[in-house]
């Protein structure tokens, strides 16, 4: 059963998910990135966790066009898109399930599995990775990106400096990094709340008591001055073997 945070992120991406890739070009672009790190494989299994509107499925039957697909997601009506969105490209064998990242299971001897964007949203996401290594074959491979434990640094040190709660959940170092990046995909401090927003991203962790409009104007206003707006998004890729 999902936790009361985890119902409201999959409620906040269900009612965005006609509109997400409007504004997901960050998304895409980590998607693409993490793409390069797929490995060859002539018919592999493949598990996908938080297909989303399918961003990095679509590179999965570009990559291996005679493989066996399961395209997962908490958030129905994303799966939705997701399953539009892959219509017409190939004759892969795909199947859909609503399923929670964070609680994976029911398929094994899997040849790879993988997550974009997903594992930062889970409780717990080193937990969930090591139940996840569990799925694969002998040989199998597990890539992932996620949200790195220095994103929105400024953001954080602007609230902490004002003494305001933080509604950004605590993110911590995973295993199996193999590549980082910084992005800084916003020429101000409101662009970045509002994209956050857009793509589902702004559901607090829980206990957080959201800032007033007059503390939120005025946390905009310190960190437009102190770091001219760029809060930067901290992105890790990793690689995993059974």
């Amino acid at each position: 059963m999902l936790s009361r945070r985890s119902a409201k992120v999959v409620a906040s991406f269900d009612a965005r998910a006609e509109s997400y890739e409007q504004h997901a070009g960050l998304q895409r672009a980590v998607a693409d990135r993490l793409a390069q790190l797929l490995p060859d494989l002539e018919r592999p299994s493949v598990l996908e966790l938080g297909c989303g509107t399918g961003l990095f499925s679509r590179h999965l039957v570009k990559n291996y066009p005679e493989g066996r697909f399961i395209l997962t997601d908490a958030a129905p009506a994303m799966i939705a898109e997701c399953r539009r969105n892959l219509a017409g490209l190939g004759k892969a064998s795909i199947s859909y399930e609503v399923m929670d990242a964070g609680e994976a299971g029911g398929h094994a001897g899997l040849d790879l599995i993988v997550s974009s964007m997903t594992l930062h949203w889970l409780p717990d996401p080193a937990t969930a990775l090591e139940r996840l290594r569990r799925l694969l074959s002998p040989q199998g491979v597990l890539l992932y990106a996620t949200l790195g434990p220095d994103s929105f640094a400024e953001w954080r040190k602007v609230l902490a400096s004002a003494s305001l709660p933080a509604g950004l959940a605590e993110i911590k170092p995973l295993q199996g990094v193999a590549e980082e990046q910084r992005l800084v995909p916003d020429a101000d401090t409101l662009s970045f709340l509002r994209r956050m927003k857009a793509v589902g991203g702004l559901t607090p962790r829980e206990g957080y008591v959201p800032l007033s409009p007059g503390q939120l104007r005025r946390a905009i206003h310190a960190a437009d001055d102190r770091f001219g707006g760029r809060i930067t998004w901290h992105i890790v890729y990793g690689r995993l073997t059974a």
